[in-house]
This record gives C-alpha cells, structure tokens and sequence, in this order.
C-alpha cells in the first residue's frame, strides 16, 4: 500500500468517528430522557413479572399441601348380601388386657459376676495339684494344690520360737517382757493365718521341734475349671492364677431385641427359655439388664436373663429360644390387628354406621400383642369396626378411582354428597337387566324421594357410565351419558353399554338448575 493509500484509509475513519459523534450528540439533544425511561419501563416490569410468578407459585405449593393434608377418607355403602358376599364381619371396640409375645433367638454365656480366680498368696513351687484338666467340676472348701515356700516354712520357724521365747519368760515377774513376747506369739501366728495356712496346721507347728509346712490351697467356690495355668513342679511367684472356676448353677441367656421390640422388654421380666436339648423341659428366668446401647449393625440391643440352670442343662455356648410374655397392667382400648389397614404412612380401620355405611378412620395405635392393638387416639369404645373384608372393601375403591364398589349396587360417595341425599332426598337405582350385555343396550330406572316419600316428577336426570383407561391393554377412556324421563312411575331411560366389564355409574338429580341429590354404584356388563 502507498502512502498515498495510507492517507486516504486515516481520513475516512476519523471522518466516520466525526459523523457518529454528530449522531449521537443530536439525538441526546433531540430526546433527552429516552434511555432512562426505557430503562424505568423495563425494569419495574420485570420486577412485577417476577413477584406474580412466585407468588403464584408459593399458592400454589400451599394449596397443594393443604390438598394433600386435607385427602378426604373414603366411605362406602353396601347392601346386606354384598356384605355377605365379600365375609365382611364387624365388632365393637372395648377395652381388653393385651398379652404380647415375643420370640427371639438367644445364646447362653458364663455369668461373669460367678467367676472366680484362685490364686496363691505366696511364692514357691507346686507340689501336687489336685484339679488335672479344664471342665472338672469342683467343690467349695475342696483341696485343689500343695505348696512347698520357704517364706512359710521361715515363717513357722518364727512362730515356734516366739512360742519357746512365751514359755521361758512366763516365770519372769517383769509384766512387760511377758506382754512383748506374748505379742511376738500374736504376730507371727497372724502372719501364717494371712497366707492361708488353716488352725490345725498352725497348731500342729506350735507341737513340732521341725515343723514341715506345706501350704494346700482350697477352693472358694463351687463350679467347674474353666482355665488351668499351673502345672506340678512349676515355681510360682505370689498374686500368681492357678486356676479360674465358674459357677454355673445360674447361667446368662443374651438375647438379641431389636429396637422396635424394645418398648416391649422391662428389667426383671419373666422369660421362659427353651433349647433343642430339652425340649420338653422349660426354664424361666428374669431380664436382669437391658443395654443401654444399640449395635448400629444389626440395629439391635441385648438383653440378659439370669436364669437358674439345675443339672447343666444349659452350656456355655449353646443357641435357645427365649420367650418374653408381658401383660398390660390394666385393661386398654383395643381392636383386632385385622381390622387394620396399614398404608405405609397411615393406618385406617372401617366403622360400620347405620344403612350400611362404611366409613374409614385413621387412627394411631401401640404395639400389637396377643393378636389386638392398643387405640392410641382415633376411636372410643363402643364404636363398631370392620374386621373381615375391609381389605376387599378399601382395595376396590382406590382402584376405583375412590367413587365405586366391585359388587353390583354398592354405593360410594363423600361426606358432602351423602348427608344431603340422606336428609332431604331418598334415590333409588335400577338396570334393567340387572347385567346387560357389553354391546347391547340397558334400561335404566331411577326413583327420587323427599323426606316424607313423595315422588319428586319435575327434576332432570342424568345416568353416566364411565370406565377408565387401561393403557395397558391399550384401552382409552369410555363414557356413556343417557337422561331420563318422568314416566309417571319413576324417571327411565335407555343407554348403549359400549363393552363388557365393570362401569362406574353416577346419577345426577337436578331441579331448576340446582343439584337435588347424587347416586354412585357399579354396573357388570357381560
């Protein structure tokens, strides 16, 4: 590039910078305020925007909790013979003592607080051992080793002159020197006593001009050798263990609870103990200690039975079951554990009420025992629960969709609904045939009452079949929709039952464009 070229690029560019200037300048003149009310318009709306959207959505999560806290119960009618069809059995809630049972594993232990450690109180070498191997049972009071120390036999030595020393100087008229050597004969025969010689050795050195001493250890306790450490010949050294002994008369049964169970199990509770040994004998024991901690493993805690075990019955080392039988103190409110229905996150129990009604409870409740759960809260006594088919009866509505029965005329509907047609309005249904056939058509026959029975002739009707999809059978929703007509008798129609199965059916009633009163049930087609 020249440099005349150069020179021509430099002027056009500062010649563009000089014309946007100008621009510029011009506009700011011309509309002084516009970037700044852009900016004030902009900025407040977003502002606005903002605050709606969150809260609309902060209402709508606090409608959708209070939704979901709020989930209505269902309630559900049936007829005498569709309570016979499905067992549905009922009884009152009372009060009862309640026996729990509880049945866990258990394995029996050495009771620590009856081991006992022999050991000797003074060096030397063993000379014969009386006890030869582990497992030998032993007797208090039984000899079970001799010793040979030269502590002992220096020590006899002393104690036979301090009595020589007491004869000679018991003529001597000075009382000091016979209290001094009498003391000398108390000390040193004190000394023997501590290192376990018994009186008839210690007299038997104070008779001999050259005691031979030999210590014999005897046993403190009865049991059976559950460590031997010495051997014949072998020098020991004072606070040395010869021998560990157990008594095993009263054994420890652990048993592990885990921690839902725990509640159920007290310190000094009997508990029956069986073993595959002797299963036709039973023992019985009482929890001496619970622990106060929980193994985060297996998320249990251990408690001990002190049990009294006569001939051996139990081992060390041996597996049994052990059997906790509590009863309540005082009578409880109670229901049977089938009339229960447990969600998951609620448990629910069915009240029976009058024509057939059905209605469901939540309710809390204790631990269960002896087949019955103690009421916490939710019922009183007297009321009357479903303790056979509620199973049936709550599984079909929820498949439902919380409005029909499986069984043909059974009813469901809310609170709301229910009181209003029960106060002030008596519906009747009716199809004719009772099961049509999937692909034909049904006559339908509805009949509404007022509180005194008269027929209600001025209202308008509407039947509606519904069946749910079923995506998996690559089915798409059905609905049927028929209005009848005041015959002169009862309001009737006709309606095509598009397939086979079970349709949920809602009748409508309205009387001046205001609902008179509703009716849900279930029709089979075959």
């Amino acid at each position: 590039m020249s440099k005349r070229d150069k020179l021509l690029v430099v002027t056009g560019i500062l010649l563009g910078l000089l014309i946007g200037g100008l621009i510029f300048g011009v506009s700011r003149i011309v509309h002084p305020d516009a970037s700044e009310a852009n900016v004030s318009e902009i900025t407040p709306s977003y502002q606005s925007t903002s605050g709606d959207a969150l809260q609309q959505h902060s209402d709508h999560k606090n409608n959708h909790a209070a939704t979901d806290s709020a989930e209505p119960l269902p309630t559900a009618q049936l007829t005498e013979e569709e309570q016979r069809s499905i067992g549905l059995q009922t009884a009152l809630v009372k009060d009862r003592v309640i026996r729990r049972e509880l049945l866990t594993t258990a394995r029996v232990e050495e009771p620590e607080t009856r081991i006992t450690n022999i050991s000797a109180r003074v060096g030397g070498r063993i000379d014969k051992l009386q006890l030869d191997f582990t497992g030998q049972p032993v007797r208090r009071g039984q000899p079970i080793a001799q010793i040979y120390s030269p502590e002992i036999l220096a020590s006899a030595e002393e104690y036979r002159l301090a009595i020589e020393n007491r004869k000679r100087l018991s003529s001597n008229s000075e009382s000091e020197a016979v209290s001094g050597a009498e003391e000398m004969v108390t000390a040193s025969r004190r000394r023997l006593e501590l290192w376990g010689l018994t009186a008839q050795q210690i007299d038997s050195i104070a008779a001999s001009d050259k005691p031979k001493v030999e210590l014999t250890i005897y046993s403190p306790a009865n049991g059976i050798v559950t460590e031997r450490k010495v051997t014949t010949g072998q020098y020991i050294n004072a606070g040395d263990v010869l021998y560990t002994i157990t008594d095993l008369s009263t054994v420890w049964v652990k048993a592990d609870i885990f921690e839902s169970d725990l509640p159920q199990v007290k310190v000094g509770e009997r508990v029956e103990v069986m073993s595959d040994s002797s299963s036709r004998t039973k023992l019985h024991g009482q929890v001496g200690f619970l622990e106060p901690m929980v193994n985060p493993q297996t998320r249990t805690a251990t408690a001990r039975i002190q049990v009294p075990n006569p001939g051996m019955r139990l081992r060390p080392g041996m597996f049994v079951q052990a059997r906790f039988a509590a009863s309540s103190s005082s009578p409880t409110l109670a229901l049977p554990r089938s009339a229960v229905l447990d969600t998951g996150t609620r448990k629910l129990v069915y009240l029976a009420k009058a024509n057939g009604v059905f209605e469901a409870r939540e309710v809390q409740l204790g631990p269960a025992g002896d087949g019955y759960y103690p009421v916490l809260a939710g019922l009183i006594g007297g009321e009357r629960i479903v303790i056979e088919g509620n199973f049936l009866l709550d599984s079909q509505t929820r498949i439902a969709g919380g409005m029909r029965g499986m069984f043909g005329g059974s009813q469901e509907f809310n609170t709301e609904a229910s009181a209003a047609t029960s106060k002030d309005w008596k519906l009747s249904f009716r199809s004719d045939p009772a099961t049509p056939q999937g692909g034909g058509k049904a006559t339908f026959h509805v009949t509404v009452q007022d509180a005194a029975g008269k027929p209600l002739t001025d209202a308008n009707v509407q039947v509606t079949l519904f069946m749910p999809a079923m995506p998996s059978m690559g089915m798409a929703e059905m609905r049927e929709v028929s209005s009848l007509n005041w015959n002169g008798s009862d309001y009737q129609g006709s309606i095509k039952v598009p397939t086979a199965g079970t349709w949920n059916v809602t009748v409508n009633v309205a009387r001046s464009g205001q609902a008179v009163a509703n009716y849900a049930t279930s029709l089979t087609a075959r």
